[in-house]
């Protein structure tokens, strides 16, 4: 189904598409902006407290990115700080160390399927074969329970939204993963995903929801 994104779904999409070429470009610094940027618009944190939880999201981030000396048990340790301003700001109902489990599952599922497309490209896969559904399908459940955990629904019904967002991962990998024919072409296609995965979230949890407006912001933390 084709939405039409909100003016929010299309500002959201655009600073995710910017932390994505941050994160692997190891542009950490510009990465800690965005992030901020991201917390105190989407998340509705006030000035401080955003700071905080970019400065965890990103150290998190950083002990997760070296793809043969990744550091789980410190992006975990950096996810269980982060997670309970998360929960408070959006309303979770998922304790802070149930939201880090999801959320480190993603990372773990994404880089295995990531790392399985790249095999097959060096070994004969034309670069701008298209995933089949099957093969994204275990990125694509573990977005539908990050969303359905982030915003107190059920997999089921975030599961567009992960659909959408899964195919944009597929598409950065082909950029992270240097075999894109097309470098720009693919980060305004990661971007058109995106904006219709945050239309689908809006869908399915409603735009005056809180889980999606997020939490006034009343005194920083």
């Amino acid at each position: 189904m084709t939405h039409q994104p909100s003016t929010r779904a299309n500002r959201i999409a655009y600073l995710e598409t910017e932390l994505w070429k941050a994160y692997y470009h190891r542009q950490w610094l510009r990465e800690f902006r965005l992030l901020i940027a991201t917390h105190r618009e989407f998340f509705h944190m006030g000035p401080l407290t955003a700071v905080r939880a970019s400065y965890e999201s990103a150290r998190a981030a950083m002990a997760f990115a070296p793809l043969d000396a990744s550091d789980l048990p410190k992006a975990r340790r950096y996810l269980l700080t982060y997670y309970p301003r998360v929960r408070r700001s959006l309303g979770c109902r998922m304790s802070a160390a149930e939201l880090a489990g999801v959320e480190l599952n993603y990372w773990v599922v994404h880089r295995a399927a990531a790392r399985r497309r790249l095999a097959e490209v060096a070994s004969g896969r034309p670069a701008n074969d298209e995933p089949t559904p099957a093969e994204i399908e275990p990125v694509v459940d573990a977005f539908a329970h990050l969303h359905a955990a982030l915003f107190n629904q059920t997999p089921e019904r975030m599961r567009e939204s992960a659909v959408y967002r899964a195919q944009a991962t597929a598409v950065v990998d082909r950029i992270s993963g240097r075999y894109s024919p097309d470098v720009p072409g693919d980060w305004r296609r990661v971007e058109a995903l995106l904006r219709q995965a945050y239309a689908a979230i809006e869908e399915a949890v409603g735009p005056d929801a809180v889980a999606w407006r997020g939490r006034p912001a009343i005194k920083p933390s």
